[in-house]
């Protein structure tokens, strides 16, 4: 958003700011070329490790792109090219390596039929149409149940390949996540699978992708410290500036390493507020604060920044082109018109920011806490288990992570106005002066919310009808979030009106179906269903 307008007022997402909330065709169409080429490249991987054929090299191809079309989307038609090309190839050289391997071993091959027929020949447009009629043919050959659970699997395999990713940011590989989604995408290979396996799959690698997610937390705490409560000042002071996008805390560290001994200022952005919650960040006399009022990385925000910006890696990066020059990421594969920087030398970044022209004045702002008290949280969640099974507390309402939607917000409001005093909520998303509230603010760290999440689930039983969850954002990792909750025993879950970007509205039949998880419709008629 503009941040001369004050942030309590308006409230904007990448959708809002882009005026679009689709994906372009051709982006959809590569999308298509890409899961085919690495469901098939997953296949041919398999093949080499039943063989004990070390295949590294592949398999962090297939994560880093799963990753990639996660968080990229501002594609130039060169760098489609690229990726398409170099998955592409890995197929080939998997597939001959295999079949190699057979005629030494005098062993019959089993080679995939399914496939498509790129040839280094054929342009960007003719590889799209290959996408489109894959895609077609797909969605003719198969039922609508079908298609909705294999797109759930697709979207639980995207989000453990992201955590994978993160994980691999901190030098650490899951060995075992990696072959689950090898696996996970060989099952796509099949035109018709069987609803059951493809359930189980789904259940499997949600799983393995909680896994992950407790891992970060873990690798969080031992690099950056214990997770404090602290004040996060939005206001801006005059000079040099820098701001940080995303949430990965080692790029942002590196940024502060660089600039402790200059006159320059660092923010952060989106989802790296919560760097501030954790002790090694507090030591900075360099960071100033947190700058504008995206969850996501808002192309507002970055074109009324008077410094450098940098997009950390494996972060959602639309930036519209707004600010060519001084945008920077880390990512493997940058958005067109940005600038790739490697996570060990941000020397540019820093430069780039000496050379612009800063903040001109400050600006004065309202500030807000982010974190907790390890002991008084602890005892809070205690004092809210027993009031629960003494049924002082009648219903336990959880909102999860937030994309600060206008309507989204307005429909909790309404929500938590009209909730009776029996009743308690738990927030990780919006505030509320109502008593029975507590507000938990980490910034949608997935990793850590799922650390207070394990201390909730000790002191209340979750399969009770009397616990309601309501997942507040839609991202990649929503599925697998939901699948894991089910599988603990959740009964109520509900899920706000999702960006058909994200979640294609044909799903939620399924989700409501298979799952019982719900989406949220009218706060009075939604309350009234849980209440009676």
């Amino acid at each position: 958003m503009l941040y001369n307008i004050f942030f309590d007022n308006f409230e904007y997402d990448e959708c809002n700011a882009k005026g679009s909330c689709s994906v372009p065709p051709s982006i959809s169409a590569l999308q298509e070329v890409l899961l085919i080429c690495l469901r098939q490249l997953a296949f041919y991987i398999l093949k080499l490790r039943e063989f004990g054929i070390n295949c590294k090299d592949a398999e962090d191809r297939v994560i880093n792109s799963l990753a990639t079309i996660i968080t990229t989307t501002d594609y130039s038609d060169e760098q489609l090219l690229n990726v398409v090309s170099k998955v592409y190839s890995g197929i080939e050289s998997a597939r001959k390596k295999y079949i190699d391997v057979c005629k030494e071993r005098n062993i019959e091959c089993k080679e995939l039929k399914l496939g498509l027929n790129i040839t280094p020949q054929m342009n960007l447009s003719q590889i799209m149409a290959l996408g489109e009629k894959a895609f077609l043919h797909k969605y003719k050959k198969t039922s609508q149940e079908q298609k909705n659970m294999t797109d759930i699997l697709l979207s639980v395999i995207k989000s453990t390949a992201l955590n994978s990713a993160k994980l691999a940011s901190y030098s650490i590989r899951s060995p075992e996540a990696i072959l689950s989604i090898l696996n996970s995408l060989d099952i796509l290979n099949h035109t018709k699978i069987p609803l059951t396996k493809c359930k189980t799959q789904i259940k499997e690698l949600a799983h393995m992708d909680m896994l992950l997610s407790e891992k970060l937390a873990k690798i969080l705490v031992e690099r950056f410290g214990p997770v404090i409560y602290k004040e996060v000042s939005h206001s801006t002071t005059k000079g040099k500036a820098i701001l940080v996008s995303g949430d990965n805390l080692l790029d942002l560290k590196g940024v502060l390493d660089l600039t402790e001994e200059k006159e320059i200022d660092v923010y952060t952005h989106g989802e790296l507020i919560v760097a501030h919650a954790f002790e090694i960040f507090s030591h900075y006399k360099s960071l100033k604060g947190h700058f504008g009022t995206c969850n996501e990385n808002c192309i507002l925000d970055f074109a009324t920044f008077p410094g450098s910006i940098l997009l950390t890696q494996n972060s959602n990066t639309n930036t519209e082109y707004l600010y060519r020059g001084r945008l920077f990421t880390t990512a493997k594969m940058p958005p067109q018109g940005v600038i790739s920087v490697d996570s060990d030398n941000l020397k540019e970044v820093v430069e780039s920011a000496e050379n612009a022209r800063g903040f001109a004045k400050g600006q004065s702002r309202a500030s807000e806490f982010v974190g907790y008290d390890n002991k008084k949280l602890s005892d809070k969640l205690r004092e809210i288990g027993e009031k629960f099974k003494s049924e002082e507390i009648k219903h336990i309402f959880i909102l999860g992570l937030s994309a600060a939607r206008r309507g989204q917000k307005e429909y909790f409001q309404k929500l938590i106005s009209k909730l009776p005093d029996n009743c308690y909520v738990i927030s990780f998303s919006f505030e509320s002066v109502r008593k029975n509230f507590m507000h938990i603010n980490l910034g949608n760290s997935r990793p850590l919310i799922l650390e207070i999440l394990k201390q909730l689930f000790e002191a209340i039983p979750l399969d009770s009808k009397r616990v309601v969850f309501f997942l507040a954002r839609c991202d990649v990792s929503s599925i697998s979030n939901m699948i894991n909750l089910i599988e603990k025993g959740v009964k109520n879950i509900y899920l706000t009106q999702c960006p058909p970007n994200i979640i294609n509205p044909a799903i939620l039949t399924s989700l409501d179906s298979i799952y019982n998880i719900k989406t949220t419709s009218q706060p009075e008629k939604d309350l009234e269903e849980i209440l009676k």
